[in-house]
């Protein structure tokens, strides 16, 4: 099927490839207990065509600020054979090892490959709406230095004036950010700007600072255009997946799905096939924080189109 130019494949395995030499495929291997991710047999269909065309495979990702399976190289290694990608050559990338590229990191090992195939499982997302191509860019693709620059846009601020000590923030919180004793104690530097304590603080005493979208979804599109920015040559092909696409992220362990299957759409420019995405899960009334994305998208378009927002 075809729409606005977009082809619809139901077979990841029809999706066309012709990049080569050492081509990184960056996908996200899925959180322990995510059933909805990315799987090894969609991932060795791609592996097959690179190889076809005589390039070297080898699956690529970055961990993570929130500390669990992924947080570490070693405890991604061994959840991504876990979750059946051990026929593979995974490279989890060291945060100590990176290119810098107008101030943002990019993983050394995705800045040096040759061609860049950018698997990306279609989510809703807690800070930009829908997760897709650019998220999977300006988050998957830098190490924890850069992710904490993007995030710390968006992290709660505390006005201990309005607090009135209920704990519920401390509570919410996922990631051991919080702590309470007289007062609520924030430790932000690995804060992944979830907004759980926020959307738990009946008092507005945990808040996002002033112009905290406009200036989180910037550093999210800069990211984002820095690492697209590598591969200019024909050499990059983001594929998203419109299969199982769920209200979370894959970093959650589950999440209820929002939309029917519709299979795959592909192209080199990840924001175009981001907004044919977002158009495509509309039609089907998928169950996306819609007024997030348009905020977001705004935001990427001027950044790609190099204006100021």
């Amino acid at each position: 099927m075809v729409i606005l130019g977009y082809r619809i494949y139901e077979d990841i395995g029809d999706v066309p490839v012709d990049l080569t030499g050492r081509v990184a495929i960056k996908l996200h291997m899925g959180e322990l207990g995510n059933p909805n991710h990315i799987q090894p047999d969609e991932v060795g269909k791609m592996a097959d065509k690179i190889r076809e065309n005589g390039g070297e495979p080898f699956l690529v990702d970055t961990t993570t600020l929130y500390k669990k399976g992924r947080f570490t190289k070693r405890g991604y290694e061994e959840l991504a054979k876990r979750h059946g990608f051990g026929r593979f050559e995974v490279v989890i990338a060291s945060d100590d090892e990176w290119k810098d590229v107008d101030g943002i990191r990019i993983a050394k090992p995705i800045a040096e490959a040759d061609a860049l195939l950018l698997l990306s499982h279609v989510t809703g997302h807690i800070l930009t709406g829908l997760g897709a191509a650019i998220k999977n860019l300006a988050m998957g693709c830098v190490v924890k230095e850069s992710k904490r620059m993007i995030h710390s846009h968006m992290r709660p601020v505390y006005d201990e004036r309005l607090c009135t000590g209920c704990g519920s923030c401390v509570h919410a919180c996922p990631n051991g950010c919080l702590m309470f004793g007289r007062k609520v104690i924030l430790d932000t530097r690995d804060c992944p700007a979830c907004g759980r304590c926020i959307g738990a603080c009946t008092t507005g005493a945990m808040r996002r600072p002033p112009k905290a979208e406009i200036h989180g979804f910037r550093a999210f599109a800069l990211a984002a255009r820095a690492v697209a920015g590598q591969f200019r040559n024909g050499n990059m092909l983001c594929v998203n997946s419109l299969n199982k696409v769920t209200e979370r992220c894959d970093c959650s362990s589950n999440s209820p799905r929002v939309s029917k299957d519709m299979g795959y759409i592909c192209g080199s420019d990840p924001l175009s096939i981001d907004l044919e995405t977002a158009r495509l899960l509309r039609e089907a009334k998928a169950r996306i924080k819609w007024d997030t994305w348009d905020k977001f998208s705004r935001i990427s378009r001027a950044v790609f189109s190099q204006h100021p927002t």
